[in-house]
């Protein structure tokens, strides 16, 4: 027999159930597997899908999307992720409360393959702020799968060439350790790592016309010498640039 230290109680409906450790652990995975097959108000077509918005039911065609931006918002007590999808000059907003919202995740994975995997786990750091990520842009060349760009830039202090990043526009959240930083935009994802001598600098990048000139500004404007290669799928040097 469980001891009472050991009974967890819930009071449904005017009575009270008692729950033993497993059962509790039970009942988690069981709603939480409902909320991974929740569909919520969404039904699906292959080339759209539909919700009912608050001024009306509407038709979304995957091919009208032309941007899809993850963010954060700080509800003080809690944070909720949010989805935002920019159809020509509107935009529309789902979040992690919106039913159905892993599901819609997942269409979103098999219909927009360059999404990042695990975006929605990547944007609650750094802490208290929104995070705001780029996660697709049509017209915009794809992500490789693979690391195609490295290069270094010395003898500069970190904190410089991370607010060089961020004045051109790259989004910057904390690596997995103290001293990295990831700087990513529609068309790149760049892992900033500090070491003895400055900063190393190894990402993915779309070698798209003006990707060059783009990483260029940012590291002239550090005021430091730097250089960089980017790859193609056989490891074939594309471009590479060594300053001064």
């Amino acid at each position: 027999m469980f001891s009472f230290a050991k009974i967890l109680i819930r009071r449904i409906k005017d009575k009270f159930v008692f729950y033993s450790p497993s059962m509790a652990q039970e009942d988690a995975k069981q709603r939480w597997q409902r909320l991974q097959d929740d569909i919520g108000a969404f039904e699906y077509e292959e080339q759209c899908f539909h919700y009912p918005f608050e001024n009306g039911a509407s038709v979304i065609h995957w091919a009208d999307v032309n941007r899809i931006v993850g963010y954060k918002l700080d509800l003080m007590t809690t944070d909720e992720i949010c989805l935002e999808l920019h159809i020509g000059d509107r935009a529309v907003r789902f979040s992690e409360s919106t039913p159905g919202w892993y599901q819609f995740l997942d269409r979103l994975q098999v219909v927009f393959p360059t999404i990042p995997r695990g975006w929605d786990l990547d944007i609650i750091q750094p802490p208290m702020a929104t995070n705001y990520t780029f996660l697709y842009e049509r017209g915009g060349s794809r992500l490789p799968r693979k690391y195609n760009f490295q290069g270094s830039i010395r003898p500069i202090p970190f904190a410089k060439v991370c607010e060089a990043f961020e004045k051109e526009g790259w989004v910057l959240r904390s690596g997995q350790y103290i001293d990295q930083m990831d700087a990513s935009n529609s068309w790149s994802d760049i892992n900033l790592v500090k070491d003895n001598k400055g900063v190393v600098l190894m990402g993915r990048i779309a070698f798209r016309p003006g990707a060059a000139e783009a990483i260029d500004r940012v590291l002239y404007a550090t005021g430091g010498k730097f250089k960089y290669e980017f790859y193609g799928e056989d490891k074939e040097v594309l471009w590479q640039k060594r300053w001064p």
